[in-house]
C-alpha cells in the first residue's frame, strides 16, 4: 500500500467512526429518551457530554501528539472509546448513560486532532486543504450510516446492540492505526513536558488563535451541536413526518454533509494558492449564519431542504485548523490544533446544552420541542456567532504575532 493511503485511511475510517457516534442520537435518541424517560433537557445534556470529553482532554492531547506522535496516542484512545459503547450500551439507568456517552467523548476527542498533527507532516501544504477534504468526507459517510441504516440495524438488534457493534469498530480501528500507520516523523527524543506544556500556555494566550477562535467556534456550533442532535426532532416533532421519512432526510443531509467537505477542500486548496484561506472563511460563515434565519421565516413543508444547505456549508470552520497552525512552528502543530479545538467543542457543549435548555422552555403538552422554541434558540444562535465575528472584523493587523520560540 503506498505510504500516502497507510497514513490516510486508518485516520479515515477512525473518523468516520467517530462521526457516527457523534450523530448517532438522532436516531437513537428516541428509543433512549423513551426508556429511561428523559426530557429535551436531559438529552441534550447527555448528547453534549460527548463533546465535553473533548473539552477535557484537548490540552494533555495536544502535549502528548507532540511528544509521542499521533499514531500512538490515537489508537489508545480509541479503546476508551470503546469503553464508553460498552457502558452506553449496557446502562441501567440515566447517569451510567451519560458516563457512557462521556467516555465515548474522551475517546473520540482525537479523531479529528490527530489525523491533522500526521498530515502536516506527511503532506505538503498546498495538498492539506484536499486532504483534510477528504478526511471529513469520510466523516460525512459516517453521518449518513446515522441515519437509515443506523435506523435498519437498530430495529433488527436494538439499540444496545448498535452501540456494540460500534465499540467492537472502535477496538478494529484502533488496531489499524497502531499497525498500518507508518512510525517515521513520530519524535525520537521527546521534548521535556515542562517546556511543551509552557509552549502550550502561550499557545492559548496568543492573539493569533484568538482572533479567529470565537467565530470558527461558534460557527461549528451549527454542525457539531444542532443538524447533529436536532435534525431529527425537528422533522419527526415539529414537520411530524413519519420515522422512516425524517431518517431519509437525515441521510439526504450526510449528503450534503459530504458534498460540504469535499467542496470545501476543493476551494481551500486553490484558496491557499493565492492567500486566500481567511477571506474564503469569512464569507462561508456568514453564509451559515443565514440557515438559521431561514428556519425562522419559512414554512414548515419548506424546511426540510434548509437541513441539508445547513450541512453542507457548515464544515467552512474546519479548515480554521489548517490556517491556524500555519502560523506556528510544525513541531506545535497538535498543541495549536488542540488548542483550537478546546475552544470549538467548549462552545459545542455549551450551544447544545444551551440549544436544549431553551427547547425545554418551550415544550407542547405531550413535552416535545416546539418550532416556537427553536425559533428563539437560532435567535440566540444568530446572536452569539454575529459577537464571535468581531475579534476577527476589529483585529488591527492579519499579521500573526511571533509563535512562542522554544529555549536552546
Amino acid at each position: 500500500m503506498p505510504t500516502a493511503l497507510r497514513v490516510f485511511v486508518p485516520f479515515a475510517l477512525a473518523y468516520l467512526l467517530s462521526y457516527l457516534l457523534r450523530v448517532v442520537n438522532a436516531v437513537a435518541g428516541a428509543p433512549v429518551t423513551a426508556e429511561f424517560d428523559l426530557s429535551p433537557a436531559q438529552l441534550g445534556l447527555m448528547t453534549s457530554l460527548f463533546y465535553m470529553g473533548f473539552v477535557i482532554t484537548q490540552f494533555p492531547l495536544g502535549i502528548l501528539m507532540d511528544r509521542y506522535g499521533p499514531r500512538r496516542v490515537e489508537a489508545g484512545m480509541w479503546v476508551v472509546g470503546a469503553a464508553g459503547c460498552v457502558v452506553f450500551a449496557t446502562a441501567g439507568d440515566s447517569s451510567q448513560l451519560f458516563l457512557g456517552r462521556f467516555l465515548i467523548g474522551v475517546g473520540a476527542s482525537i479523531a479529528l486532532m490527530g489525523p491533522m498533527t500526521a498530515y502536516r507532516h506527511w503532506f505538503p501544504p498546498e495538498q492539506r486543504a484536499l486532504i483534510v477534504g477528504l478526511h471529513m468526507a469520510c466523516g460525512g459517510v459516517g453521518s449518513a450510516l446515522g441515519g437509515g441504516p443506523t435506523e435498519a440495524l437498530m430495529d433488527a438488534i436494538g439499540w444496545r446492540g448498535v452501540f456494540l457493534v460500534i465499540g467492537a469498530a472502535t477496538i478494529a480501528a484502533s488496531l489499524l492505526i497502531l499497525t498500518v500507520v507508518p512510525r517515521r516523523h513520530e519524535p525520537r527524543h521527546p521534548t521535556d513536558t515542562r517546556i511543551l506544556a509552557r509552549e502550550m500556555f502561550a499557545v492559548l494566550t496568543s492573539r493569533t488563535l484568538w482572533r479567529i477562535a470565537p467565530l470558527a467556534a461558534t460557527v461549528q456550533i451549527g454542525l457539531l451541536a444542532v443538524v447533529s442532535l436536532w435534525a431529527g426532532p425537528w422533522l419527526r416533532q415539529v414537520v411530524e413526518m413519519p420515522t422512516d421519512e425524517a431518517a431519509a432526510w437525515l441521510s439526504a443531509t450526510s449528503v450534503g454533509l459530504i458534498a460540504g467537505f469535499l467542496g470545501y477542500g476543493v476551494i481551500f486548496s486553490r484558496a491557499e494558492r493565492y492567500g486566500l484561506s481567511m477571506h474564503v472563511f469569512v464569507i462561508g460563515a456568514i453564509a451559515v449564519m443565514l440557515c438559521p434565519i431561514l428556519f425562522i421565516v419559512l414554512p414548515l413543508e419548506a424546511t426540510p431542504p434548509i437541513w441539508i444547505l445547513y450541512a453542507a456549508i457548515g464544515p467552512v470552520a474546519v479548515h480554521t485548523y489548517n490556517i491556524t497552525s500555519q502560523q506556528f512552528p510544525v513541531e506545535m502543530a497538535a498543541r495549536v490544533n488542540t488548542a483550537l479545538n478546546l475552544v470549538v467543542f467548549a462552545c459545542a457543549f455549551l450551544g447544545q446544552w444551551g440549544f436544549s435548555l431553551i427547547l425545554d422552555l418551550y415544550r407542547n403538552d405531550e413535552g416535545a420541542p416546539t418550532r416556537e422554541g427553536f425559533q428563539v434558540a437560532f435567535v440566540a444562535l444568530l446572536a452569539i456567532q454575529l459577537v464571535a465575528m468581531l475579534p476577527l472584523l476589529l483585529a488591527k493587523s492579519r499579521e500573526p504575532e511571533p509563535a512562542p520560540v522554544r529555549p536552546s
